[in-house]
């Protein structure tokens, strides 16, 4: 089933077809919020829609002015870690899949991911981790190498890493970590 075009204004808008159909994310869930957290850094706000995809869990995040794909899952790595790379291909997307961890863990969000906007070949990692500093939102390795930021321009892959040292790196982690787990705590009545 393609997507459904868009009503914006009264006149539809078509966009490129997919093996997906329109979905509505749950509200408040860790699933939206997290997704939310990203969307924010992409500069997205109102600009994306909510649809199934064949082979992604449940309700992913299609930012098509960022080319990219974001969708959540509570499954444990590897789970859906194959499906990103051919999805990416076929579609030319960025592909991010946010693994929401159990609470008390030092990054409630890893990433498993496949950038399929590159001008190359697609390139595809699984469990790196969120990072933030005052420069902006990243996805970065388990030690050093290439990260990903996360910006108005999309999912950029960036052979320098936002910091220098591991220990930096451990902050920043951290940092989203805290922010992360702050949005996902239950609201308390007073």
């Amino acid at each position: 089933m393609g997507l459904a075009a868009r009503h914006d204004g009264g006149r539809p808008r078509q966009r490129k077809s997919f093996l997906m159909d329109t979905m509505t994310l749950p509200r408040c869930s860790a699933h939206s919020i997290a997704a939310g957290l990203l969307l924010e850094a992409l500069g997205a706000h109102d600009t994306h829609d909510h649809v199934r995809v064949e082979g992604l869990p449940g309700t992913a995040v299609l930012v098509p002015e960022r080319e990219a794909l974001v969708a959540t899952t509570a499954a444990a790595w590897p789970m859906f870690a194959d499906q990103l790379e051919p999805i990416a291909v076929q579609h030319r997307l960025d592909v991010v899949l946010l693994r929401i961890c159990a609470a008390g863990g030092d990054a409630p969000v890893g990433m498993d991911f496949a950038l399929g906007s590159l001008p190359c070949a697609v390139w595809a990692e699984t469990a790196y981790a969120l990072y933030r500093d005052q420069a902006g939102v990243w996805l970065v390795p388990e030690r050093f190498g290439p990260a990903v930021s996360v910006g108005c321009d999309g999912f950029c892959l960036e052979i320098v890493p936002p910091y220098p040292t591991l220990a930096d790196r451990h902050r920043g982690v951290v940092w989203a970590a805290r922010d992360l787990a702050r949005l996902l705590q239950p609201l308390t009545v007073r």
